[in-house]
């Protein structure tokens, strides 16, 4: 069987002689063979939506973006004769809607591709989570950060095996407050503010702790994310949504395996990179490398908003001062006005959008609905 390593794996011989260093590039990584990606979850609360992405692996010196699978047929299948077919959304994303499912079926997902492919996850039972007890945060005694920590249990002693993904919201302010805009060659009063934003993010960190070893199934103050102060997410409001995910100690050993392949990795004294696979599986072809871990899921979730505000106070002067014949032809934003001793017509005042504009950075004007 040939091996590659799933995601970008540099490395680097070490050859002493004669003071030379010369690197080493194994041919694994160089192969020209794509292997599919399966990444997602059947989610069984009957409450949230269930989605799988299909991409493909590719060579180091690819550049590109990864190459998705589109117009697959993705089905889940139970062993009592229930099926769920997904519906592909685009850029190698299949959604289905909420199913509340038999907890005592079991489920596997079958994906056929356009080139007539036909792919078999082995069934899985339905994995039960237990409820987020608690999210807190502890600040640093310096200030410069915040630790997000999360508490939970199962009284039955029966998860052992967790896994948590997040997503994190925040308000930031541009310095400047612009109030006009030109419009149809006129400056004229802006509709709404561009000062205001709120940016969401999705971390892909691996995120994994187990209670096998313990007597009771207990996680106290398990670290998610550390944020800093330097990155202004504190600086006026931040929100996170923890998303508590129970596994098998199949689906463990997978992510865990993941974790240290494509996380963990970087001097010779970390964990060697591994070839990771999952639990799919070619149907005419056992042999073909297929990565990813199907999973039957009722999930947990909670938000959470840390009330405290760190961060450094950003400054930024407006550009210039001009009248209102040289304002209609700037190109950038217009702040305010105001008039000098005397004259009947007022100057404007005008900034950069990297100072005015919060949009520059990534964010939407939109307000989420939670906040």
């Amino acid at each position: 069987m040939k091996k590659i390593l799933l995601f970008i794996v540099i490395m680097t011989g070490l050859l002493v002689l004669e003071g030379c260093v010369v690197p080493f590039s194994p041919p694994e990584v160089s192969s020209a063979n794509r292997f599919l990606v399966v990444d997602g979850f059947f989610n069984t609360n009957g409450i949230d939506s269930s989605s799988i992405m299909l991409t493909y692996t590719q060579v180091v010196s690819n550049k590109n973006t990864f190459g998705t699978e589109l117009r697959a047929r993705v089905t889940v299948e139970g062993n009592k004769g229930t099926t769920y077919t997904f519906t592909e959304i685009g850029k190698g994303l299949y959604r289905l809607p909420a199913q509340k499912v038999n907890p005592s079926e079991q489920f596997r997902v079958r994906i056929k591709t356009t080139t007539n492919k036909e792919y078999l996850s082995e069934y899985v039972e339905v994995k039960q989570t237990p409820p987020i007890d608690s999210i807190t945060y502890k600040v640093a005694s310096d200030r410069s950060s915040v630790q997000v920590l999360v508490n939970t249990h199962d009284p039955l002693n029966k998860t052992r095996y967790y896994r948590w993904r997040f997503e994190e919201t925040w308000e930031y302010h541009a310095p400047l407050i612009s109030v006009y805009e030109i419009k149809n060659k006129a400056i004229v009063d802006r509709t709404s503010l561009i000062n205001v934003c709120w940016q969401t993010a999705r971390p892909s960190n691996i995120l994994l702790a187990s209670t096998a070893k313990l007597s009771q199934d207990i996680i106290s103050d398990f670290p998610v994310t550390t944020i800093s102060a330097v990155s202004n997410k504190l600086r006026v409001r931040y929100s996170i949504l923890v998303k508590q995910i129970g596994l098998t100690e199949d689906g463990f050993a997978y992510w865990n395996s993941l974790s240290k392949t494509t996380e963990k990795t970087g001097s010779l004294f970390d964990p060697q990179p591994s070839q990771v696979t999952g639990n799919i599986k070619n149907t005419s072809n056992p042999q073909e490398l297929v990565f990813g871990h199907f999973s039957a899921v009722s999930p947990q979730e909670k938000r959470f908003f840390v009330p405290v505000s760190l961060g450094f106070p950003v400054f930024c002067p407006p550009s210039d001062t001009l009248s209102l014949a040289d304002a209609l032809k700037w190109t950038d934003i217009i702040v305010s006005q105001y008039y000098p001793e005397g004259a009947r017509f007022p100057d404007y005042i005008v900034g950069t959008s990297e100072c005015a504009d919060c949009r520059t950075q990534g964010g939407t004007l939109v307000r989420p609905s939670f906040w």
